[in-house]
């Protein structure tokens, strides 16, 4: 029988998950496995990080009704980009689904961690993020387990960290998954959520196996099988040398090469087809296996492309933009959190002085004012995850527009001027709404439309009517 081994002295991360007899179905996973398979599985990555990657792929879309010419936005998006936010948020989500929780606070340098975030006047330079797994925190992030408690299941409001405290209005914590009474999870070193490879670890171990098997299966693809005619026992040495020799031949030969064997003997590749039945079956069920336990689906895990584009509305493409829709709903409050704390740091108000010199007829209040109705005005959008092709846009655009003209059409002859110029004008903005022709938005003079009379027709000495008062020659 064949035997795989491995050399234990390598030290391999993936050779200890592979050997490691502890790991079976519905085992316990620690802090160190949830390391591991981060760093090193090849599906760890994808586990951790795509879900999140996904749903940060674009950025999000920022707008404030009374900004003058998009600085208020301008300057919300360059502070967030130099403060490197999107990474910190994802890090944060990243180390949440590897270990089952994670922790981020906002320091400063001016005042202490255990003081309370101070709001206006906060600057850039003052301000640091910091992301921390379970074991930075371990021992604060416990759930309560009291029944009884107003803080039951939920991790305690003061987070310590290497023996310091952090006030609550710095700090965010979250868990990947509800909190089960007195479940204790190794992976996050407490009662908290659990890790993404919790229900998979088994199948994480067994997709090793088949990263080994393949391995095999490569290294003997190569191989030729060479059925030649046995010499009897009594070989002389001129036969051994000449079927050394016909072996070397059949190594060495290449394309256009030309072998000269007998009629009984033929050359043949090593028959693997079982072999390759096997193995894709095998791998395709572990891969169904995993996304079965975990939160990510299959197509996402294999990076196998969808039967339509994203486009083209396919079923596979409406799951995973449903998917990612979810995983932005848990992002939400986090990105909510941290978009208000540059909004302090971006509209300072020395942005809201050189703001309030260039455009004093549109800034005429005070700044703290100002700044709540930036804020009450300030809204963030994500970005649609499934782009409309140009094509589909304009023909949708192009089928707004011509019933907007069909109701204009119907309506206008039973209207006064004054109306008739009102429903023009929302014709107008029906256009200028559609992404095709809102960059050449189509004005239009209310006022003057409403007084407009148009010439009345003239009569002809032939009976006929036409418009300018010109005559028609008979």
């Amino acid at each position: 029988m064949a035997e795989i081994q491995i050399d234990s002295a390598l030290g391999s991360a993936l050779t200890k998950i592979l050997e490691s007899e502890e790991i079976q179905p519905g085992q316990d996973v620690s802090y160190e496995t949830c390391k591991l398979l981060w760093q090193f599985h090849p599906l760890g990555g994808k586990l951790v990080e795509k879900p999140i990657s996904m749903a940060m792929c674009k950025p999000r879309h920022y707008s404030v009704e009374t900004d003058p010419d998009e600085r208020v936005v301008r300057r919300f998006q360059e502070v967030w980009e130099r403060l490197e936010m999107n990474e910190k948020i994802k890090n944060f989500f990243f180390i949440c689904r590897c270990y089952g929780a994670a922790a981020i606070g906002v320091g400063t340098t001016t005042t202490s961690c255990k003081e309370p975030l101070p709001t206006f006047g906060l600057s850039e330079e003052e301000v640091y993020i910091n992301v921390w797994d379970p074991l930075n925190a371990a021992g604060s992030m416990v759930t309560d387990q009291n029944p009884n408690s107003p803080y039951f299941q939920k991790a305690n409001r003061t987070l310590k960290i290497s023996s310091k405290n952090w006030h609550h209005s710095r700090t965010l914590k979250i868990f990947n998954g509800t909190p089960i009474y007195l479940e204790y999870q190794n992976s996050a070193f407490g009662f908290t959520g659990r890790s993404v490879f919790q229900r998979v670890l088994y199948s994480m171990k067994s997709y090793v196996g088949t990263m080994v098997a393949n391995d095999l299966v490569s290294q003997k693809a190569g191989v030729l099988v060479a059925k030649v005619q046995q010499n009897g026992s009594k070989i002389s040495g001129i036969m051994a040398a000449a079927t050394g020799k016909k072996r070397e031949f059949v190594k060495e030969a290449r394309n256009k090469g030309v072998l000269s064997i007998a009629p009984d003997e033929s050359i043949e590749s090593l028959n693997l087809q079982n072999i390759d039945s096997a193995l894709n079956t095998s791998r395709d069920n572990i891969i169904s296996d995993i996304a079965s336990g975990s939160d990510v689906p299959a197509i996402l895990i294999k990076e196998e492309a969808f039967s339509k584009g994203w486009s083209e509305g396919s079923e596979d493409s409406k799951a995973i933009s449903q998917y990612i829709d979810g995983v932005r709903q848990l992002i939400e409050p986090v990105m909510d959190y941290f978009e208000k704390l540059v909004q302090y740091i971006a509209w300072s108000e020395d942005f809201y002085t050189s703001l309030k010199n260039d455009y004093p007829d549109i800034i005429n209040e005070n700044y703290t004012t100002t700044f709540y109705r930036w804020r009450r005005e300030f809204t963030a959008k994500w970005q649609e995850l499934v782009e409309e092709s140009p094509d589909n846009r304009r023909e949708a655009d192009s089928k707004v527009i011509q019933q907007a003209v069909a109701v204009y059409s119907a309506l206008s002859p039973t209207l006064d001027p004054e109306n008739r110029a009102s429903l023009a004008d929302w014709v107008a903005g029906v256009a200028n709404g559609t992404q095709t022709y809102g960059d050449l938005p189509l004005i239009i003079d209310v006022e003057a439309l409403a007084k407009y009379i148009p010439p009345a027709p003239q009569e002809q000495p032939n009976g006929n009517y036409k418009p300018g008062g010109e005559e028609e020659e008979s």
